[in-house]
C-alpha cells in the first residue's frame, strides 16, 4: 500500500510540475510574438516614412525643373522689353517703406539692449546677455513646437518676438551677435542638421535673402558659409524639452557632429505664409523623451503681450503691422558705430585644420543647390528721400466771348451763399443773357497733360526696382494699381469725348437761336370768347409778286418751326372750331 501510494504521490507531483512548466513557456511564448509584431510594425512604418519622404523629394525635385525650364523657355522665347527707370518719387517711397516699417522695432527692443550703426548693415541691435557674455547664442534659451507653419521657435526672452521670427543674426569680432531686422516674418531663421544622436540648429546671415521660387534648403550652409561654430546641438532624445545655454552640446564637439548630421534645412513658401519645415517631425517624436505635441499657430497684432500665449492646441505669437502713423527713420539711441564691422563665420575657434577642411568638404558634398540661385548680397536700406513736387496745375483761360451785332447783352450778378440766386426775368427776343465769367457756350474741359511712360510704370508684383522683396500688402496694392490704370484711361477718354459732343450740340444750339432771332415775330390774332360766334373765315386776298426775301432771312431747312406756327398746327380739342389763321405776307426786303 506504501509502494502504490508513493507512486500515485511521484505521479501527481510530475503532473503538477509539467503544467508548472507549460505556464511560463505560454508567456514567454507570446511576449515574443508580440516583440516580433512589433519590431514588423516599426520596420514598415519606417519604411514607408522613407518611401514618402522619397516621394516627396522626388515631387519637389521634378517641380523645381519644371519651373525652370519654363525660367529658360520665357527669358529665350520672350522679346526684348525697355527697362523703365524708376522715379524719384518711387525710390523714395520704397526707401520709407524699408526704414519707417523698423520704428516699432526702434522702440519695443530698445529698453532690452542697444542699437549699433554699422557701415554694411545699417542699425543693429544687441540684446543685453549678448553684450555681457561672449558664450550667449541666439535660439538657446527656449524649445521648438510644431505648429501649422512648420517648426516654430518659442522663445523665452522679452525681445524674441522679432529678433527670431523676422531678420537675421550675424556675429561680428570684438563685438558678439547682431541682430538685423526684416520685414518678412517666420517661425524661424535657421538652418537644420540631423542624425541619428543629435540635431543642430544656426540663425541665417543676412545674405539670406529669401526667394519665394527657391527658397531655402540644403544649400544652405554650404553657399552662406555658415560655420560649425555657429550651430547649436542637442541630443536626438531631448530635442523638444526647454532649453538653456547649460543644456546645448559644448562647441568644441560642434566639428565632430557636423561629419555625423546631414543639413535638412527646407524653408518654403506655402499659402502666403513662410513655412519652416526642417527635420521630420514623425522621427523625431518617435526619439524623443518629451512628447512633441502639434499645435495651430495664430498670429495676432497686440505687441503689449510680448510673450508667446499657448492655449490648449493654439499658440498665438506678436506680429508687427508694417504700415506705422509715427515714420522714424533711426532709433532714438545708438551707442557706438562700427565703420567697417569684420564678419566671423564659425570657423575662426577650430584648432584642427583637417577636421575643418572635413567639415567644410562635408557641407559641400551634401548640398544640391538649384540653377538659379538667389543674390548673397545684403541691400542696406537708405533713409527716405524727399519727395519731389508734382507738375503745376494747368489753368485753361475760357475763350473771350464776342455777341454778335445788333444783339443785347443783359449781365446777371452772381448770387451769394445766402441768397437764393437770381430770378429768371423775360427777355426779349434777339437777347442774349450771359453771366460774369461765364460764355454763352459751355466752357471747354481742362485736359490733363500728358503721363510719361516713366510716371505711369509700376514696380514688378514682388521685387522693387532696387532688389527688394515686397511685403504682400505692398504687392497687392501694386497688382490693383495694375489693374486701375487702364480703366482710369478709358474713363478720361470717355469724359473727353462727351464733353467734345457737349460742345458741339451747344454751338448748334447757339447758331439756331441766333437764325430765330434775326426772323420777324407774327403777331398772334385775339382769341374769340365763348359767348361770341365764330367768324367764318374770309377768303384770302391774291397778293401781289413781291420780290425774294435775302438769304439771310430765308429759314433754314434743317431747323425746326417757331413757336407760333406750331401752336396753329395743333387740332382743336373738343367741338371747338380752330380759330382763322391771320394772313401773314412775307418781309420787304
Amino acid at each position: 500500500m506504501k509502494r502504490i501510494f508513493l507512486l500515485t504521490l511521484a505521479a501527481a507531483l510530475g503532473l503538477c510540475a509539467g503544467a508548472c512548466q507549460k505556464e511560463p513557456s505560454d508567456a514567454e511564448r507570446k511576449a515574443e510574438i508580440e516583440r516580433q509584431v512589433q519590431e514588423r510594425l516599426a520596420a514598415e512604418h519606417q519604411a514607408e516614412e522613407q518611401q514618402k519622404m522619397a516621394q516627396r523629394q522626388a515631387e519637389l525635385n521634378a517641380r523645381e525643373q519644371a519651373l525652370n525650364e519654363r525660367e529658360n523657355r520665357a527669358t529665350t522665347t520672350a522679346p526684348p522689353t525697355a527697362t523703365v527707370a524708376p522715379t524719384a518719387q518711387t525710390r523714395s517711397e520704397t526707401a520709407e517703406s524699408e526704414t519707417s516699417s523698423y520704428a516699432t522695432f526702434y522702440q519695443k527692443l530698445d529698453p532690452y539692449g542697444d542699437w549699433i550703426e554699422t557701415g554694411d548693415y545699417g542699425f543693429v541691435f544687441q540684446p543685453r546677455p549678448a553684450a555681457q557674455s561672449n558664450d550667449w547664442r541666439p535660439y538657446t534659451n527656449g524649445h521648438w513646437v510644431y505648429t501649422d507653419a512648420g517648426w516654430t521657435w518659442i522663445s523665452e526672452e522679452p525681445f524674441g518676438w522679432a529678433t527670431y521670427h523676422y531678420g537675421r543674426w550675424i556675429r561680428l569680432r570684438n563685438v558678439g551677435w547682431l541682430w538685423v531686422p526684416g520685414e518678412q516674418w517666420a517661425p524661424a531663421w535657421v538652418s537644420w542638421r540631423k542624425g541619428s544622436d543629435y540635431v543642430g540648429w544656426a540663425p541665417l546671415p543676412p545674405e539670406a535673402h529669401f526667394d519665394r521660387q527657391t527658397g531655402i534648403r540644403n544649400w544652405a550652409d554650404n553657399y552662406y558659409d555658415i560655420g560649425p561654430e555657429q550651430y547649436s546641438f542637442v541630443p536626438a532624445n531631448e530635442f523638444g524639452r526647454k532649453l538653456s545655454p547649460r543644456e546645448i552640446v559644448p562647441l568644441d564637439r560642434n566639428v565632430t557632429i557636423i561629419n555625423q548630421t546631414t543639413n535638412v534645412t527646407n524653408i518654403v513658401y506655402n499659402n502666403s505664409l513662410v513655412v519652416d519645415r526642417g527635420p521630420s517631425y514623425d522621427e523625431l517624436r518617435a526619439r524623443s523623451q518629451q512628447p512633441i505635441e502639434r499645435f495651430r499657430l495664430e498670429r495676432t497684432q497686440n505687441l503689449e503681450q510680448d510673450r508667446p500665449v499657448i492655449r490648449g492646441q493654439v499658440v498665438a505669437l506678436p506680429t508687427v503691422d508694417f504700415h506705422p502713423t509715427e515714420r522714424a527713420t533711426r532709433p532714438n539711441r545708438v551707442v557706438r558705430k562700427i565703420a567697417e564691422p569684420e564678419v566671423e563665420h564659425g570657423w575662426t575657434g577650430i584648432r584642427d585644420p583637417q577636421a575643418a577642411a572635413k567639415a567644410r568638404e562635408k557641407m559641400r558634398a551634401e548640398a544640391t543647390p538649384p540653377l538659379k540661385l538667389p543674390p548673397k548680397q545684403f541691400v542696406r536700406p537708405k533713409p527716405p528721400k524727399a519727395v519731389p513736387p508734382g507738375p503745376a496745375p494747368v489753368q485753361i483761360t475760357p475763350p473771350a466771348f464776342t455777341p454778335a451785332p445788333g444783339a443785347i447783352v443783359r449781365t446777371t450778378p452772381a448770387s451769394t451763399p445766402g441768397s437764393k440766386g437770381p430770378t429768371a426775368q423775360p427777355s426779349p427776343p434777339g437777347s442774349v443773357k450771359v453771366t460774369p465769367n461765364e460764355s454763352p457756350s459751355v466752357r471747354p474741359r481742362p485736359t490733363r497733360p500728358a503721363v510719361s511712360p516713366a510716371a505711369t510704370a509700376t514696380p514688378s508684383d514682388l521685387v522693387s526696382p532696387t532688389g527688394v522683396m515686397f511685403s504682400p500688402k505692398e504687392t497687392d496694392r501694386n497688382r490693383r494699381e495694375k489693374e486701375r490704370a487702364p480703366r482710369e484711361e478709358k474713363r478720361r477718354e470717355h469724359q473727353e469725348q462727351k464733353a467734345q459732343r457737349r460742345t458741339e450740340r451747344e454751338q448748334q444750339m447757339s447758331e439756331r437761336r441766333e437764325k430765330n432771332a434775326e426772323r420777324p415775330a407774327a403777331t398772334p390774332s385775339p382769341v374769340p370768347s365763348k359767348n361770341e360766334a365764330t367768324p367764318a373765315p374770309s377768303p384770302i386776298p391774291a397778293t401781289t409778286a413781291t420780290p425774294a426775301p435775302a438769304a439771310e432771312n430765308v429759314p433754314n431747312e434743317n431747323q425746326s418751326p417757331p413757336a407760333h406756327e406750331r401752336r396753329k398746327s395743333r387740332k382743336p380739342r373738343g367741338n371747338k372750331p380752330a380759330p382763322p389763321s391771320p394772313s401773314v405776307s412775307p418781309a420787304t426786303p
